[in-house]
């Protein structure tokens, strides 16, 4: 006899993540995030330290105790990124640490070095390298702008440039699934002895040359494991200039260069063979034999990896390079040798020191406090965990303020003229030193 299931009041309570950490099961509501569901850790790592947390919360009083804890576990520092937006006088400030499991806790603060200082802060302590990417793009195309307008007569002459382009070359080249392509140019770091070089058969019509050992380094993510076969599009003048390095950091190259240094393949023109000089060309590596057997490099992991060329014989150009899955693509003969087109834009951030950023926090943190800016929660709360102590960052020198073209000192009048209209955003100032201004200071 089957029994008869009675209906009861009793349901199934759905759980969901913590809103501040990610980790674990939120439990509580708390008021002074506008209700927010947080687990117990942080609200007891948040008690009586934010605003809005006081004694009306049940969770308060009674265990206002049991909070006090020891100093939180410390991270290994990972990446420090500086935004390339500095016609606004605006910056965005990346500091990111690498979790035990391989995630990252990061810290985006946007500051205003014009006229408030802290402007705003968002922190996440549980974001996959995926997730932080996008993060770094949404934050840094919000607030980078073009640093100066083209003029109709220059943007007419630009379409006429690309519609003769694209007469001259072949309108697509098919790729192979899984391949990407990296232009020369827009390296996040660039070695002294890096130059980037005007040329008109190159990609955007820029290409660079590299001293020898000079690097150019970019970061790309490798969506997949095994063989990334590695191309680039060059310029060999002559047999002393016909030549190059690549590599990728934790990944194993094959064949190895040991004259380049860990993770190097050499790409470069047999001795003797003059019919790759003097013009553009898709080269690969070359075996002992004189054999072109593309070279590769072993992805044991997916994710984010630091990419970079070095110049092994000066004068060599550089243009585009290419990592694909297919060993079978030759882009020399899919493309005849020309560039292929890609839309591409420039990365929104440029790798930092860890004292430069704290030494740019440290400014923000003065213009605040002399402009009486409100210092969001999440900046006070959690500085200490990816920046430490604040009373150990690098102090500020000169004036408050700086010339919003060379960044010299500024005098005292102007100085007090911005602090005194700081929080009036009808008023954009764009304040230069003597040297700077000229006649019209």
């Amino acid at each position: 006899m089957r029994h008869q299931r009675h209906p009861t009041r009793q349901r199934r309570i759905k759980t969901q993540r913590c809103r501040t950490c990610s980790s674990n099961n939120g439990k509580r509501a708390c008021p002074a995030l506008g209700n927010l569901i947080i687990c117990p850790e942080c609200c007891s790592a948040k008690r009586a330290k934010i605003p809005g947390c006081d004694h009306h919360c049940r969770y308060y009083s009674p265990l206002i105790v049991s909070s006090r804890r020891g100093a939180r576990p410390e991270y290994p520092l990972h990446i420090c990124l500086v935004s390339r937006s500095k016609d606004t006088g605006m910056l965005i400030v990346v500091g990111t640490r690498k979790r035990p499991d391989g995630n990252i806790k990061a810290m985006f603060l946007l500051l205003d070095l014009w006229k408030k200082g802290i402007r705003d802060c968002f922190y996440d302590a549980n974001l996959t390298e995926k997730q932080f990417e996008r993060a770094c793009q949404r934050f840094g195309n919000s607030f980078t702008e073009p640093e100066h307008a083209i003029p109709e007569e220059e943007e007419e002459k630009e379409e006429e440039r690309e519609q003769e382009e694209k007469e001259k070359k072949p309108e697509f080249v098919r790729l192979p699934r899984n391949t990407l392509i990296v232009e020369a140019e827009t390296a996040l770091h660039y070695d002294n002895g890096v130059k980037i070089v005007e040329d008109e058969a190159a990609s955007n019509r820029k290409s660079i040359e590299s001293a020898r050992n000079a690097r150019a380094i970019y970061d790309v993510y490798i969506p997949k494991t095994g063989k990334w076969y590695v191309w680039i599009r060059t310029f060999y003048k002559s047999g002393s200039q016909d030549s190059y390095w690549i590599g990728i950091d934790d990944a194993e190259p094959m064949p190895w260069d040991e004259e380049g240094g860990p993770n190097a393949i050499k790409i470069w023109a047999v001795p003797g063979d003059d019919s790759k000089w003097n013009r553009w060309l898709w080269d690969t590596s070359t075996d002992p034999n004189g054999k072109s057997a593309p070279g590769y490099f072993r992805i044991k992991r997916k994710g984010y990896y630091r990419l970079w060329s070095k110049g092994r014989e000066q004068g060599t150009r550089l243009d585009q390079i290419l990592l694909t899955r297919s060993r079978r693509f030759n882009p020399q003969n899919a493309s005849e040798g020309e560039l292929i087109p890609i839309f591409t834009i420039p990365h929104p951030y440029q790798p930092a020191t860890f004292d430069e950023c704290r030494e740019l926090i440290q400014h923000a943190v003065e213009i605040s406090k002399a402009v009486e800016t409100e210092f969001p929660w999440e900046f006070k709360y959690w500085l200490d965990d990816i920046w430490g102590d604040i009373r150990q960052f690098p102090k500020h020198e000169g004036s408050l303020f700086k010339c919003h073209k060379c960044e010299q000192d500024l005098p005292d009048q102007a100085v007090d003229l911005i602090k005194q209209h700081a929080h009036s955003d009808d008023i954009q100032f764009y304040i230069l030193c003597r040297k700077c201004g000229g006649e019209f200071d």
